[in-house]
């Protein structure tokens, strides 16, 4: 039931063994999340250089077919207002003005 006093470890002492392993494990993450790091690098690298020619292919586009891309951007853009603006209206409806309360 009771430890002897032999038994129990003082609280700065650790098992250097454990130490050991812990250190091992320490060094095996380090070394993962270098390997993560490099491919990270890679990816980030090639996905920076894709973009770059998507966007030189859409500008290509836009360069040759001006008319059709303002037509585009005109479109989008008057669909995007209209949204906002049914949006906007909503919103409007569910407020009641701040001169109604008083009545």
């Amino acid at each position: 039931m009771v430890e002897s006093a032999g038994s129990v470890k003082p609280m700065g002492e650790t098992d250097p063994d454990r130490n050991g392993k812990i250190g091992e494990e320490i060094a095996g993450l380090r070394a993962e999340v270098a390997a993560l790091r490099d491919r990270l690098a890679d990816r980030a690298g090639s996905a920076a250089s894709y973009v770059q020619e998507e966007a030189s292919s859409v500008a290509g586009a836009i360069r040759e077919h001006p008319a059709t891309a303002t037509t585009l951007f005109t479109l989008v853009g008057a669909i995007g207002f209209a949204i906002g603006y049914l949006v906007g209206t909503q919103a409007l409806e569910n407020r009641s003005p701040w001169y109604r309360r008083y009545y």
